[in-house]
Order: structure tokens, then C-alpha cells, then sequence
């Protein structure tokens, strides 16, 4: 170790100036010993090997004088290169050792020392890097807006074909994907529309209309005209007319009107009606096995499928758990609720928005 005489603080030997204050170290002064080679042994010339004749100094040729080339003037001085200012010392990151190194030398000094060991260089004066910014977490991507799609439910539940929606989107016969093979579909059948957050289906005059499928369990209003479908049933809503008489005055025998509330029809074609079923005060039940209307050969309708009834002078439609659901068509323009499931023609779709 070298004892700094300005500070006092030990330094490494190799080091030339003090960690510590900076000041130049002393070195070692004094003279390198000379190399003394051994006497060889008697016998052994100096300088090794085997002793042996020494050959005779051959006589050097007289030659005659050559003379001399004239000495060439010297080249004139050429002015010094203007000293070029030194670059700026570097910041420096640290190490993953806590070592920086010297802006001047290179050397690696610690963090906490003041003076570089290896060139005496002030590392107070060292430019201080600043840290690296932290970086930026990316912005999520902000959900679209006015986009959806329409889901195709197979049969089996599953999910099949999916259908783009945004903006307006018309669909149909003439549309691709699962509507141009459904020969139940109108060409132009329905336009969908995002409007105030939601989505809005308005039927184009379709000939079979679209239907939104209703709650378990909430009832929806009918209004004269109204038409639903259960099954393969499609099934309107109407008032009951009033006492007809004849052209002569005379009035028409039919059975005792209890108080019906109105009266549920078939259809059976676009411009056909088939059986038409009076509603009573208490209303009707509709099912495949049980209620008052009985649909015996329709597969997709529940044993007890749904209820129509009056409450306060108004009429409503009630789904009673049905597994493949009750459906009511949409009369000019409806708003679809997320997730809702929808009937056009012979197909089933969910909406997604």
C-alpha cells in the first residue's frame, strides 16, 4: 500500500494518485539493481558454449576514396497542427457492480470514490447521466363504436356463421353468408342500425317477417294486429268484431259472448286464416300437451308453452318457460337489446354489440 503524504489514506501500489484527495502518489526512486552474471566455470570462456579457436581477423582491401554526394538543403519547417479542442467527457451509466467508469481514462472507479485511481481524473466533475424515462404503458385500444355482428344458432344450439354489422347494414336473400340460402327470406328483408348506443332492426315489408324473442316470465304487450309465433306457429292477435246484423236488420245467431276478451287466429298462408280461438276473462294457455290450444304434431313447442291474458283493460302475451321460446314480430322499427335472439325466416340469430 502507498500512504498518501497529503491525506494519509492507502492506495493500492499500482494507483498514481490518492483516492482520496487526488494528490500524486510518490513512487520508488531508487535505482534498478544491475545483473550480475555468475563467473562461469575454469575453462568456459565467458558467454557459454565450448571453448574454441578463434579464427584470424581477415586483412581489410584498400579500396580508393569514393567520393561524397553534396548534402541536400533541409526541408523547411512546416507550422504545427493547431491543437484540436477535446471532446467532452461522456456520461457514464454505472455498472451493474456499482463501478462508473472515468470519463478520461476508462478505469473503472466505485460510485463513491471522489478521484479516479488510475489518472488522478476529479470525478465530482463527471457529467451525471440522467435516468433512463420509464416507459409509457400503451394506451388500450378503445372499443369500437357502431359495430356488431348477427351469430347463427343451428339447431343444435351451437354456434355457427357470424355476420358483420356497422353502420346501416341491409341483410337478405340477396345478402351473403347464411341469408342466401333461405328461400323463406325476402330479397331486401331487414336493415339494422346503430343509433344512441344500441342497435335498431326495421323490416323492410318483408313477406315473413322478423321476430325478437321475449323473457321468460315478463309480459309483452299485444296490441290488435300483433303476431307471434311459437314453433312453427304464427298466430294474430285480434279483437273480437261487434254483433253484425243482416241486410234486412234481422241479427245473427251465434254463440253467448261471455266477455271475450279478444280472439287469437292461425295463419296459414299470407292471406288465409284457419282456426280463430275467443279469449276468455281468465285467458288461454297454449302448448303441445297442455292448456287451452293444443298443438300436438309441432315438435318445437312446449308441453305448456306460453299465456295470453288482460290485466287493467290491456292484453299481453307471457312466455311460461318454453325451451325453444315464444317470438313476436316486429312491426315497422324495434329496438334490439344486447344479446337478444332474432327469427328471420328459417334462421336463428343472436345480436352482438
Amino acid at each position: 500500500m502507498i500512504e498518501c503524504p497529503r491525506c494519509g489514506k492507502n492506495n493500492q501500489p499500482h494507483y498514481k494518485f490518492c483516492l482520496g484527495c487526488g494528490a500524486e502518489l510518490p513512487r520508488d526512486t531508487a535505482q534498478p539493481k544491475s545483473f550480475t552474471a555468475p563467473t562461469p566455470p575454469a575453462g568456459i570462456p565467458v558467454g557459454g558454449g565450448a571453448p574454441h579457436a578463434m579464427a584470424p581477423t581477415p586483412a581489410v582491401p584498400t579500396s580508393r576514396p569514393v567520393a561524397q554526394p553534396a548534402p541536400q538543403p533541409a526541408p523547411a519547417p512546416q507550422p504545427a497542427p493547431a491543437p484540436q479542442p477535446a471532446p467532452a467527457p461522456q456520461a457514464a451509466a454505472p455498472a451493474a457492480d456499482g463501478k462508473v467508469p472515468c470519463p478520461q481514462c476508462s478505469n473503472p472507479v466505485p460510485a463513491n470514490f471522489k478521484f479516479c485511481g488510475s489518472c488522478g481524473f476529479d470525478m465530482t466533475k463527471a457529467p451525471v447521466s440522467a435516468p433512463a424515462p420509464a416507459p409509457v404503458p400503451a394506451a388500450a385500444p378503445a372499443p369500437s363504436q357502431g359495430s356488431g355482428q348477427l351469430v347463427l344458432i343451428r339447431p343444435d344450439g351451437t354456434e355457427g356463421e357470424r355476420f358483420s354489422l356497422s353502420g346501416t347494414t341491409t341483410v337478405g336473400r340477396d345478402s351473403s353468408g347464411p341469408f342466401a340460402g333461405d328461400s323463406y327470406l325476402s330479397p331486401q328483408h331487414a336493415a339494422f342500425e346503430f343509433k344512441g348506443g344500441g342497435v335498431v332492426v326495421t323490416d323492410l315489408n318483408s313477406l315473413n317477417g322478423v321476430y325478437i324473442r321475449i323473457a321468460h316470465d315478463v309480459p309483452t304487450e299485444l296490441t290488435p294486429g300483433s303476431i307471434f309465433r311459437i314453433g312453427q306457429e304464427i298466430i294474430r292477435f285480434d279483437l273480437m268484431p261487434a254483433p253484425r246484423r243482416g241486410a234486412d236488420g234481422a241479427e245473427i245467431m251465434g254463440s253467448a259472448n261471455p266477455g271475450f276478451l279478444g280472439r287469437i287466429c292461425l295463419l296459414i298462408g299470407r292471406d288465409t286464416v284457419g282456426n280463430c280461438y275467443p279469449i276468455p276473462p281468465t285467458g288461454l294457455h297454449l302448448g303441445r300437451e297442455r292448456g287451452d290450444v293444443i298443438f300436438p304434431d309441432d315438435g318445437y313447442v312446449s308441453g305448456l308453452h306460453c299465456r295470453v291474458h288482460g290485466e287493467g283493460g290491456r292484453m299481453f302475451l307471457t312466455d311460461v318457460g318454453s325451451s325453444n321460446g315464444t317470438f313476436v314480430r316486429v312491426r315497422g322499427t324495434a329496438v334490439i337489446p344486447r344479446g337478444s335472439l332474432l327469427l328471420m325466416g328459417q334462421q336463428l340469430f343472436r345480436v352482438e354489440y
